[in-house]
C-alpha cells in the first residue's frame, strides 16, 4: 500500500512517498522516515530506498521516504541546498507523520545514509520524538567527509566561481560553508533514545572508522550497537549487501522494542 504526498516547506513542494502495512486496520503501526544522503533521492542507488521501504513495510511499519528540496521530483535546486534547510524539511515530514491516523506517533524511527545520517543525528539530538536513530554509512564530520568526497579541484572552483558541477548538481560554497555549522558527532550527546550504526566494511566514500566515533561521543555507559557489513560498499551494492543491511535493521528494531518493553515493566 503506497501513496504520494507532496509536503510544503519554505515555499518548496517536497515529493515523498507513504508505505502502509497492508493488514494496518483498528491498529497504530511505528514509522520509519529514510534520509537520503549527499545529491541523493528517495530511490536511492540501485533503488536501495524502494527495496527498504517495501520490505518494512511488509514487516508491519509504515515508511516514509522522501526527496529534500533541490534531489528528485522535490522542488528547488541543488545549488540552493543547505543542511540548515534539510534539517527544516526534516522537521516538516516530521510533522506531517505525526498527524496520520495510521501511525504511532510515539514511535517515530529515523534512518539516515550517508549525510543523511548526519542530518538524522542532529534532528535525534533535539527532537524527542524520535524514538531510534539508525545510521547506515553516516557522516560524521560533515565538512571533512563531503570535502573528501568532492575533491580539492571541486572545492577550489567553489570558492573561486561560488559553485561547482558535481556529476550534474551545482554544488554551492554556501552548501560547503553551511556544512562547517553542524556537528552530529557533539549533538549526539544529547538523543535519549537508542542508537545503531551499519557500515559498509570497504566503504570507499565514507570513512568506516565513523560508526566507531559515533559511539564513543554517544552518552557515557549506553552502549551503541554497531555492525560492519563485510566487503559492502558505500551504497551496498548487492542483493547480498541489502538482505544483511535491512535483515539487521529489523533485527535491531524487534529487539529494542522487547527491551524498551521490558524497562517499562
Amino acid at each position: 500500500m503506497t501513496e504520494s504526498i507532496s509536503i510544503l516547506c519554505n515555499k518548496l513542494y517536497l515529493s515523498g512517498v507513504l508505505h502502509l502495512p497492508e493488514e494496518i486496520q483498528y491498529k497504530k503501526v511505528p514509522i520509519i522516515v529514510l534520509l537520503h544522503g549527499f545529491v541523493g533521492s528517495k530511490v536511492g542507488e540501485h533503488r536501495l530506498f524502494v527495496k527498504a521501504a517495501r520490505n518494512f513495510s511488509a514487516k508491519g511499519y509504515a515508511v516514509v521516504r522522501f526527496d529534500f528540496s533541490g534531489c528528485g521530483e522535490s522542488d528547488g535546486d541543488y545549488a540552493d541546498v543547505t543542511v540548515t534547510k534539510q534539517l527544516k524539511e526534516v522537521q516538516a515530514i516530521l510533522d506531517y507523520v505525526s498527524k496520520l491516523k495510521e501511525v504511532d506517533a510515539s514511535n517515530i524511527i529515523l534512518i539516515g545514509h550517508s549525510l543523511g545520517g548526519a542530518v538524522a543525528s542532529l534532528t535525534a539530538a533535539v527532537d524527542k520524538r524520535i524514538r531510534k536513530l539508525i545510521l547506515w554509512s553516516p557522516v560524521a564530520k560533515p565538512y571533512e567527509d563531503i570535502a573528501m568526497i568532492v575533491g580539492d579541484v571541486a572545492l577550489q572552483t567553489a570558492k573561486e566561481l561560488g559553485t561547482f558541477d558535481y556529476h550534474g548538481f551545482y554544488v554551492s560554497q554556501q552548501f560547503l560553508e553551511d556544512l562547517k555549522n553542524h556537528h552530529p558527532l557533539k549533538a549526539i550527546r544529547s538523543y535519549e533514545g537508542q542508537l545503531l550504526v551499519i557500515h559498509a566494511a570497504e566503504d570507499e566514500d565514507v570513512p568506516k572508522e565513523n560508526a566507531g566515533y559515533y559511539s564513543a561521543s554517544f552518552k557515557p555507559g549506553v552502549p551503541v550497537d554497531i555492525h560492519y557489513i563485510k566487503e559492502a560498499n558505500h551504497t551496498f551494492a548487492s542483493y547480498s549487501f541489502e538482505e544483511e543491511l535491512f535483515e539487521e535493521t529489523l533485527l535491531w528494531l524487534k529487539n529494542s522494542e522487547l527491551y524498551s518493553s521490558k524497562i517499562a515493566l
